[in-house]
């Protein structure tokens, strides 16, 4: 079962009569965001506007909420979220507007309650520093460093007499594509 939190909401002078943000099913987890523009609006190909929804939101401590392009306004007319995803802080209390990008070659034209984006909140955590650089100067490197250093794509040779660790940053690696090439032939589709 889905987890319901409750969110403090309010209609904008631009947005009172759209109705407010709602999911498309029980089951998806985006929001629907409609265009309150008082008329229509023509994105030309490369342009960009802070398109407002009608409402502010109030986020509470402890959760963030993220502004998302949906699939079909991205897919069939190219119009994205230009700073996806569009973080929206516990601290945020002003009415929410979204940024949108026509990235297609063809003049796009937004009016009033058009579906533009979607918000998604999602718990969130602060982050408090762990930092081991001096500890790697000193040559004691643990094994949550190990992993650190192996995701960053860094390659250590340890020598098992005295404690020396060697950083090389030349290790080859394939990239996702190559290896995805290498494991799967063409004919298999």
């Amino acid at each position: 079962m889905t987890k319901v939190l409750s969110l403090s909401i309010m209609r904008t002078a631009d947005g009172n009569d759209l109705p407010l943000p709602s999911y498309h099913s029980p089951y998806h987890m985006g929001l629907n965001l409609q265009a309150a523009i008082p008329s229509a609006l023509r994105l030309e190909p490369g342009d960009r506007a802070l398109v407002p929804v009608g409402f502010a939101v109030g986020v509470p401590e402890g959760y963030c909420g993220f502004v998302v392009s949906t699939f079909d306004m991205a897919q069939k007319e190219g119009l994205v979220v230009l700073d996806a995803p569009q973080l929206v802080h516990p601290a945020d209390r002003g009415p929410l507007a979204v940024l949108m990008q026509n990235t297609s070659s063809h003049l796009v034209v937004l009016h009033r309650g058009d579906r533009i984006a979607q918000l998604v909140v999602m718990p969130a955590v602060q982050v408090a520093w762990k930092d081991f650089s001096d500890g790697q100067e000193r040559g004691a490197v643990t094994d949550e460093q190990k992993v650190i250093l192996e995701n960053a794509g860094l390659h250590e040779k340890i020598q098992e007499e005295g404690q020396d660790k060697m950083f090389s940053f030349r290790r080859p690696q394939k990239s996702i594509r190559h290896r995805f090439s290498e494991e799967i032939k063409h004919e298999d589709f």
